[in-house]
């Protein structure tokens, strides 16, 4: 009896991934079709009013198309060539609504959110950890003038972020690599950190202590630098993960945490320390 309740239910769980995998196929094919009634949209206000309309005026949103069209070849080829987990179904984790970018969470409402216009200024070097498409990066540059660099292990997800920090012409002040946190070599130390909810993940490419995850940001940060670090929801309420955390007061100060993603997170601002 207790073997064919653990099927069911197995059996349930795969149906609600079909389910869901499905709506969200739907759910890409409906913003792609938004993309182009945007694209149109435009094409014909510029039919109209071509004598005050130039194609420099017009570029952001008539040249939509051809990126959305890189953006699908590297999401085929994620799916034909590569091994590893891939976040939300194949799609962006993050979307960007300024370039109309689908994915799963809203990069601009995220940087909201985490009130990074207020953390972040024009002077700051930022690192974006397990950046996915680099979006949180791109769009901090954007927004406050800043110089971003992001790191994901997903070269496909990496290029698409190329292609749209190419695309609003900000490859000066935003360098996204593929490649290991682990491996990873700062150019510079940087000034803020992000790491939301990457200090270990879900495809297994990354696994190290707390500990050791917080140090090794540690020893890239400028001095008095900020790390704005989010937990995992698994965090929440484990004596283990605090008592991780309290290990590096040496390294880091911090005062509390606030819950962020309906409370299933932790967002904690925390002020590096030079080491003795």
């Amino acid at each position: 009896m207790t073997n064919q309740i653990s099927g069911a239910r197995r059996a349930l769980s795969k149906i609600k991934q079909h389910v869901r995998h499905a709506m969200i196929a739907v759910a890409s094919l409906l913003h792609r079709f938004g993309v182009f009634m945007i694209v149109a949209a435009r094409k014909l206000v510029r039919l109209t009013e071509m004598h005050t309309i130039d194609e420099t005026s017009d570029r952001f949103i008539i040249e939509l198309p051809e990126l959305h069209r890189k953006i699908r070849h590297e999401l085929k080829l994620q799916s034909r060539e590569y091994d590893s987990y891939s976040y939300f179904h194949g799609y962006p984790y993050q979307s960007l609504g300024i370039l109309q970018v689908f994915g799963e969470r809203g990069t601009e409402e995220r940087f909201d959110a985490y009130n990074l216009a207020e953390l972040i200024k024009s002077s700051d070097h930022v690192l974006d950890i397990g950046c996915n498409c680099g979006f949180l990066a791109i769009y901090s540059a954007f927004r406050t003038g800043c110089s971003a660099d992001g790191v994901d292990i997903n070269p496909y997800m990496i290029r698409v972020g190329q292609y749209c920090a190419h695309y609003l012409q900000m490859t000066d002040r935003v360098r996204l690599v593929a490649g290991s946190f682990l491996d990873y070599k700062p150019a510079r130390l940087y000034t803020v950190v992000l790491s939301f909810a990457t200090h270990w993940t879900d495809d297994g490419n990354y696994r190290v202590q707390l500990q050791d995850h917080l140090l090794r940001i540690h020893a890239m940060m400028d001095a008095d630098g900020l790390l704005i670090f989010e937990s995992h929801s698994a965090d929440v309420d484990n004596p283990e993960f605090y008592a991780a955390l309290e290990e590096m007061r040496p390294y880091f100060s911090w005062d509390g945490s606030r819950l962020m993603a309906r409370g299933t997170r932790e967002l904690y601002m925390m002020r590096r320390i030079a080491s003795s």
